[in-house]
């Protein structure tokens, strides 16, 4: 509590107010996130201190939209229904359908992480040749966390949009600039690739032998601000990515996929990380920053709390499922999560529900299923109670108090599944899935039925693409899994399970009479009644569509600076066909 509030403080201090997510007005906003005069500030370690966790507060405002927004949304396991089972409208429609086009862009200005880039620069410009830190090695950890956090930014708008312009420098101060001096062309996707690669690495270098989690030596709250261990899960991701993504002029470049295992198997040795017993722990207010966690979002009640998450819990006030629909007890729904004035916005598809065996604890540590009858025949639809947080005593409802996890230990696991499948290694696909699954079964584990066995190349992609799915809902993963996993080895450019059915949601199922897609009214043709909509595999986004796996500039973007150009494909059509 004491920590959230001194990162309330001093990002009030140092950032500027009204930091949007994805605003096209702020368009390449360098105005640095501290307004100290260049002339009073860079003194201090302890300025140089504050500013990284201004810089780590603003990481924070925009998590949502990094991790959901483009690192899940369009990844298909969210109904591509305009409405949800709860009645409500849904939002990112855009998103969720692929309809994607200069007009519906869905997220402008490069997501908007220009400011975030710019404080950056401007921390990395300020400290590189400072000599009023304690010591050198606080220095460099504080320039790892700068480097790999720029990293991370550039790495995100790379999988988006491709090559992006490349701002390194702060070529303004105090706000003052001439924007148009400012106007900056998109770098290929290679030299965005080399630039992300060198920036990773030189983090890495920073750190030098870091193994801790230990920010200006405040050990107990360290895994809220970035360390060795994430700029290891970054590098990993990126190299892993490279080995098997070609984007613009960057080939896919399978030598990568060696560097991707040894940063990943860092992670594995090196920072004594350990899974939690048991699923739920994870994610325990009681729990934070716990063995497996390797860097996190902070939310607390008396700081600030996760509030997207209530978008995916029905409406307390105009939702139709309190008074109509059944808990898997058969009682009529009254509010048995206890939440809050909430809006339902956000839903997932029902066959991301029926993937899971009842005995996986997963499932109902992630969601709460509502029913259209007492028998819970008729599944109506889910809410995601993962990470609510804490039901406070004094108002008696959750307060999204959870933490929100960006790495943690399991991603490891998976990621080196993924490469051994890449390397034909069956024995070691079937050991990490087994390390994820077993934890996920506690005490009904039991190898021989729940355990996995390896077989085909494209039969262990999607074993891991499924294991991914029950592991990380709401961390910001299947986008970039569907993009980035392939039916073919070869990698080649539409082989990837984005555009092949094997990346559907429901891929695997034996869909029976009883599995339908989420409704808000019970089943049949009989007044108040609906015929319910039919599960149907087909791959998320058409191969005739590929360029839509990259994301469009907007008209406003292209505008707004006359050195950009549009991506590829987006040329064709102002609008989504």
């Amino acid at each position: 509590m004491k920590r959230n509030k001194l990162f309330t403080l001093a990002s009030a201090a140092l950032i500027s107010a009204g930091m949007g997510l994805s605003s096209c007005s702020d368009w390449l906003d360098l105005s640095p996130i501290d307004y100290y005069g260049a002339g009073n500030f860079w003194q201090t370690e302890d300025q140089a201190m504050g500013n990284l966790t201004a810089i780590m507060n603003a990481f924070r405002s925009s998590s949502f939209q990094t991790l959901i927004l483009y690192g899940e949304m369009r990844g298909g396991a969210y109904t591509t229904f305009d409405g949800g089972s709860d009645g409500s409208s849904l939002y990112q429609g855009t998103l969720r359908t692929q309809n994607l086009s200069q007009t519906n862009y869905g997220i402008g200005n490069f997501g908007g992480y220009w400011q975030q880039i710019g404080a950056l620069n401007l921390f990395i410009a300020n400290v590189e040749n400072a000599n009023y830190f304690s010591d050198e090695d606080t220095k460099n950890y504080c320039l790892g966390m700068a480097f790999g956090m720029r990293a991370y930014y550039y790495f995100v708008m790379y999988r988006a949009y491709g090559g992006v312009p490349l701002r390194l420098t702060p070529e303004v101060e105090n706000g003052n600039y001439d924007q148009s001096a400012l106007y900056l062309a998109r770098a290929t996707a290679s030299e965005t690739m080399t630039q992300i690669k060198s920036d990773v690495n030189r983090s890495l270098e920073y750190f030098g032998n870091q193994t801790s989690f230990n920010f200006n030596g405040r050990s107990s709250d360290a895994k809220y601000y970035w360390s060795k261990a994430a700029s290891e899960m970054l590098a990993g991701e990126i190299y892993l990515w490279n080995a098997k993504v070609a984007t613009g002029d960057q080939p896919a470049t399978p030598a990568d996929l060696t560097t991707a295992k040894e940063h990943f198997t860092n992670v594995l040795q090196d920072y004594n990380l350990e899974l939690q017993d048991n699923f739920a722990d994870v994610f325990s207010p009681a729990n934070k920053q716990n063995s497996e966690i390797i860097f996190a979002m902070p939310y607390d009640e008396n700081e600030a709390t996760n509030g997207n998450l209530q978008y995916y819990m029905y409406s307390t006030n105009s939702g139709s499922t309190i008074g109509a629909g059944y808990d898997s007890d058969g009682n009529l729904w009254g509010n048995p999560i206890m939440v809050a004035q909430t809006q339902h916005r956000y839903q997932y598809a029902n066959a991301l529900w029926y993937q899971f065996d009842a005995e996986d604890t997963r499932r109902d540590t992630t969601f709460v299923t509502s029913w259209h009858d007492q028998a819970a025949t008729q599944l109506r639809g889910t809410f995601v109670t993962k990470n609510l947080g804490s039901v406070l005593s004094t108002t008696g409802f959750h307060c999204y108090n959870g933490d929100q996890p960006v790495y943690r230990l399991p991603l490891a696991y998976l990621s080196l599944a993924e490469i051994a499948n890449m390397e034909g290694d069956n024995a070691s696909v079937e050991y990490y899935v087994n390390l994820v699954r077993e934890r996920a079964y506690g005490d009904n584990w039991d190898r021989a039925v729940y355990g996995y066995t390896a077989g085909t190349f494209v039969q262990n992609e999607v074993a891991i693409l499924h294991e991914k799915d029950k592991e990380f809902v709401q961390e910001g993963q299947r986008w970039y899994d569907v993009r980035r996993m392939t039916v073919d080895p070869a990698c080649g450019e539409t082989d990837h399970l984005l555009f092949h059915e094997e990346g559907h949601i429901a891929y695997g199922l034996t869909i029976t009479e009883n599995m339908k897609e989420l409704s808000d009214a019970p089943w049949g043709t009989g007044e108040g009644q609906k015929i319910p909509p039919e599960i149907v595999v087909e791959p998320i986004l058409s191969p005739t569509l590929a360029y839509r796996a990259l994301w469009p500039l907007s008209s406003s973007d292209l505008s707004n600076d006359p050195e950009l150009t549009q991506t590829p494909g987006y040329e064709m059509s102002e609008e989504g066909e």
